[in-house]
């Protein structure tokens, strides 16, 4: 004989093992989308920064490899074809074959020591001098370049990348680019366990 009482705990015990199953079952889901999302993102800044620092280095790196020197173009007399912050790229020439619409990185010494990228106007191989203008300037350039102070002519630029290049070359600029690509990558591991945890957790489900 079955008694009433034996069957309400078989009812008590059905629905136990029900929750304990839905429990079970809720322990094993992932959290969410949240968790993924945030990894994405955190892999997606690292890799950013990693990629404006390693393109700020090689900016300046590979170009020496090829036997050019760059320079930081500080003021805005040759805007708008070179822009301020533009990285210029020099080889060295002949100063007598350089030509009319040649830009010329040079030193001025009445003007102090740092390298002047302005465009040539003329060239007279007979007194060894060059005259020169910024593009963005009225009047030329008061002092003719002489043949001795011409570094280099431009065969290339890189707008608006130069100072975020050239503060990488100092002893503190190496450092900062250090500690940039170190937390780029932690960025990146960081993003890269998140997005993975719920890939381990749906692996989960499944089995």
């Amino acid at each position: 004989m079955i008694r009433i009482v034996d069957i309400a705990g078989a009812i008590d015990m059905s629905r136990v093992e029900r929750n304990t199953s839905i429990y079970e079952e809720n322990k094993t889901k992932p959290s969410g989308g949240g968790m993924k999302t945030t990894g994405r993102i955190m892999h997606g800044a690292g890799i950013i920064l990693m990629s404006i620092v390693v393109a700020a280095c090689l900016t300046l790196a590979i170009p020496k490899l090829v036997g050019y020197d760059g320079y930081v173009v500080v003021s805005g007399s040759m805007e708008p074809n070179i822009p301020v912050g533009s990285i210029v790229y020099s080889e060295k020439t002949d100063p007598a074959l350089l030509r009319t619409g040649d830009v010329i990185v040079f030193v001025d010494e009445l003007r102090g020591t740092t390298p002047i990228t302005h465009r040539v106007v003329s060239n007279n191989p007979f007194t060894g001098t060059i005259i020169t203008k910024g593009d963005a300037n009225e009047n030329q350039d008061v002092n003719p370049v002489t043949y001795d102070s011409v570094i280099g002519k431009v065969v290339n630029h890189v707008p608006r990348i130069g100072f975020t290049a050239a503060m990488f070359t100092s002893k503190l600029g190496k450092l900062i680019a250090a500690l940039i690509l170190l937390e780029a990558w932690l960025l990146m591991e960081v993003g890269r366990r998140l997005k993975g945890t719920d890939r381990g957790s749906e692996k989960q489900i499944e089995s």
